[in-house]
């Protein structure tokens, strides 16, 4: 039987795991970042159902509260969530600022050929 800690664990990881399947199937949310989510949903599912599991990542951890490990779970996966996440901005980021610079360009040769038009037309 489940212990409360454990069973709202259960409860709230099965939560994520329909928000995130109704993000996705909303397309709020692109597929490929629902996997991390639900990776980390059905970890964070799986551990509080298996006491054996559980048990054996503490003593892995040298965690005297077996359930307390579940936290230790999900803080990792939020922070390689974040980490993930952190990368996608920096790429996000710099493929903005090329786009920008190209942009620019694009707008000087668009002034510069209208002014070479214009004196083709002013002769």
């Amino acid at each position: 039987m489940l212990d409360k800690f454990s069973l709202a664990i259960l409860l709230s990881a099965v939560g994520v795991l329909v928000i995130v399947l109704e993000l996705v199937r909303q397309r709020k949310l692109e597929e490929g970042y629902s996997l991390l989510w639900l990776a980390a949903g059905f970890l964070l599912v799986a551990l509080p159902l298996s006491r054996r599991a559980l048990d054996q990542v503490a003593g892995l951890f040298g965690v005297a509260y077996p359930p307390s490990v579940l936290f230790l779970v999900g803080f990792m996966a939020i922070t390689l969530l974040l980490l993930y996440f952190s990368t996608v901005i920096t790429r996000l980021n710099r493929q903005n600022r090329e786009a920008a610079q190209r942009l620019g360009l694009l707008q000087w040769r668009i002034r510069e050929l209208e002014k070479k038009l214009e004196e083709i037309a002013d002769r």
